[in-house]
């Protein structure tokens, strides 16, 4: 090749490679949408049978979705501030509700504030009814715990302000009109936290009477009187609330305490049907944000993530809520979508946890986390080589009552594609093992069976090792359990 056609080649090409150049160089948005206590089937897009979610299910459709989406504890503030800081509740100290949010702890919005991102957290915080407005966010607007769906007073940038309206809608507002007021060309951090779909399940405006000609039937296991669990699962069934159950269906009363008293398998069909009405709001106002992302030209560059802070009962075992580690309670939806990096349509079956999406947006934005985090970048699974991706094949859990302690953890349990192993330690009672292929329902344990006593000690030798690598405290009460 001569020369002169050396240049005119460089001549013609040179302004793609700049194209190529700005667009390596772009860094992305973030959009994170958080709700609350919502368990993983309750999405058109992840299975639910009646459920009709599309502006979620774009976000999967244009995207990823985790079929294995799970949080390191079941519990609102624990689980929050596993998405914030990438370290685990016996870490970074948030391991129960009523523990203040440590504030020289490393976040992933105040990393990216501090590497020249505009940032906002706007809803639901949750830490010990922390009313402080927390370090690192250009914008705050968030209640005190729960806070109201209807007309909530909210601390926005350190001012206490009584809003009008449903909380669910005045979230998404506030959202949109901090991404409208954001500058062109500086990339913005939006973290969302929904009240949604959190009791008391006060329906979205317009969906009062959604899903009324709907049977709802409570699970199988609904009514199982399983001598395999602890006893503190036991007494979270009420304490013999099933054997009255059983009783009042034979006299055909069909009464069954519930969480406020009474309830007949009519009220809590009518309870499970206000849930799914209050996250319709949320369905709602992400079809607004990627309306608004869309209208922005901005969609191509703006990470957005769903997920949910826990997983939730619908009635399995006899229980409502969430803390435990069935797998209702601790598997959650996550989605993500990035247009510029993730191809469209992607499912990925790897253990991905909440520790790990700190240190996966800071890896996408290409800044590097302040201190060291436990989780794991799962951008090789959705924008590199899976194949290649060196990832956890086992996940650990872990569940803090209210006397535990980070050394003295009410459960410890671990989960492999194939078997789950829950240790109730503190305090101690029966050993839990279920074989997810057989009994994905986790109705039979198998701990006692002398032909898994070779299982349950491999499980347990696999325990402690995560937990060595995570500087986990608990490692001495998990191995006195190896003494028998």
């Amino acid at each position: 090749m001569s020369s002169s056609t050396r240049r005119q080649l460089l001549s013609a090409i040179g302004p793609f490679f700049h194209v190529l150049r700005a667009a390596e160089a772009r860094r992305p948005n973030f959009l994170f949408l958080l709700t609350d206590d919502q368990s993983y089937a309750t999405m058109s897009c992840t299975g639910s049978p009646f459920m009709r979610t599309p502006n979620i299910d774009r976000i999967a459709r244009e995207g990823v979705t985790f079929t294995n989406g799970f949080v390191a504890m079941s519990l609102c503030a624990p689980s929050r501030s596993c998405f914030l800081t990438g370290l685990y509740p016996h870490t970074n100290g948030i391991y129960q509700n009523n523990i203040r949010f440590n504030q020289q702890l490393a976040t992933l919005p105040r990393t990216l504030h501090d590497a020249g991102y505009r940032t906002a957290h706007i809803g639901k915080f949750h830490m010990d009814g922390d009313d402080r407005v927390q370090p690192g966010y250009d914008y705050w607007a968030a209640q005190v715990g729960q806070g109201s769906y209807i007309d909530p007073r909210k601390n926005v940038n350190g001012q206490w302000v009584d809003l009008k309206g449903y909380d669910t809608k005045i979230v998404t507002d506030q959202a949109i009109e901090f991404m409208r007021g954001t500058k062109a060309g500086q990339p913005f951090c939006v973290w969302i936290g929904y009240k949604a779909c959190h009791g008391p399940f006060t329906p979205a405006p317009g969906y009062e009477k959604a899903f009324s000609d709907r049977e709802f039937k409570p699970p199988a296991s609904y009514f199982a009187d399983d001598p395999g669990k602890p006893q503190r699962v036991r007494s979270k069934m009420r304490g013999g609330e099933v054997r009255m159950a059983r009783r009042a269906l034979k006299k055909k009363k069909q009464q069954r305490p519930g969480l406020d008293g009474p309830l007949s398998l009519e009220q809590w069909a009518e309870r499970e049907r206000n849930q799914y009405r209050a996250l319709m709001g949320v369905e709602d106002s992400v079809g607004r944000l990627l309306g608004y992302l869309d209208e922005q030209k901005l969609a191509e560059d703006t990470i957005v993530f769903y997920a949910g802070d826990n997983g939730f009962f619908h009635g399995e075992h006899g229980l409502h809520g969430k803390l435990e580690a069935y797998e209702e309670s601790i598997r959650v939806p996550m989605l993500v979508r990035y247009p510029r990096r993730i191809k469209a349509g992607q499912k990925c079956d790897s253990f991905v946890i909440n520790v790990d999406l700190a240190p996966t947006i800071l890896d996408f934005c290409g800044v590097k986390p302040p201190k060291p985090m436990q989780g794991q970048s799962w951008r090789p699974l959705v924008a590199g080589d899976a194949k290649r991706a060196r990832w956890r094949d086992v996940f650990l859990y872990e569940m803090f009552g209210p006397a535990a302690q980070p050394t003295a953890p009410t459960v410890k349990a671990l989960r492999t594609d194939r078997y789950k192993v829950i240790l109730n330690l503190n305090p101690r009672d029966v050993e839990e093992l279920y074989d997810l292929k057989s009994d994905p329902q986790e109705m039979k344990n198998l701990a006692g069976d002398r032909n898994y006593r070779d299982a349950v000690v491999k499980l347990k030798q696999q325990m402690l090792t995560a937990m060595r690598e995570l500087g986990d405290p608990a490692v001495p009460a998990v191995e006195a359990t190896l003494v028998y």
